[in-house]
């Protein structure tokens, strides 16, 4: 491979005083590395007994919010904002846990399970008080309470297994 030349500097007119060999990239052996051993780790933080005080602390928040808003003529107007929709996973991402955590902090843990259903309590009102007054768009909402709250709307019927009956005849 021949070699290639670079320039070293340059004058302030662009005069080329010197130039370096400029040499091929050293190639280094990929070494074979032990493989790495995962160690099974348990998930999040230990349960604490606060953490359902937490909870309701975190689910226990207006649903919104009124302000005066000044405009250009004088007057002034009210301005409602929506809270921001208090869920289960924005409160395990602020104690570094996962849902899933909850959940089985909710399966063992009595307090924690009846904090878990005021919160979901909160949330419902939450979701109902912003999309009576049109701070939600129809849609969220009726996609929020069926899958966050498990409700329905009543035009789903259950599928009940019948039973067929066959009768051979002569």
């Amino acid at each position: 491979m021949p070699k290639k030349s670079l320039p070293m500097s340059a004058d302030l007119f662009g005069t080329v005083e010197n130039t370096v060999p400029v040499q091929s990239p050293i190639v280094v052996a990929a070494r074979k590395s032990a493989p790495k051993r995962v160690k099974k780790r348990k998930e999040g933080c230990p349960y604490q007994p606060e953490f359902a005080a937490r909870l309701l602390a975190f689910f226990d928040v207006p649903p919104f919010r009124v302000t005066e808003v000044q405009k250009k003529d004088g007057s002034i107007t009210l301005l409602e904002t929506a809270s921001e929709l208090p869920t289960f996973a924005a409160f395990a991402r602020q104690l570094g846990v996962t849902q899933k955590q909850l959940m089985q902090w909710e399966e063992e843990h009595a307090d924690f399970a009846e904090a878990a259903k005021k919160a979901r309590d909160l949330q419902g009102d939450i979701l109902i008080q912003n999309s009576l007054r049109g701070n939600y768009s129809a849609s969220f909402a009726v996609f929020t309470a069926k899958n966050i709250l498990g409700w329905t709307d009543g035009k789903e019927m259950p599928v009940l297994p019948q039973t067929l009956v066959v009768r051979w005849e002569k």
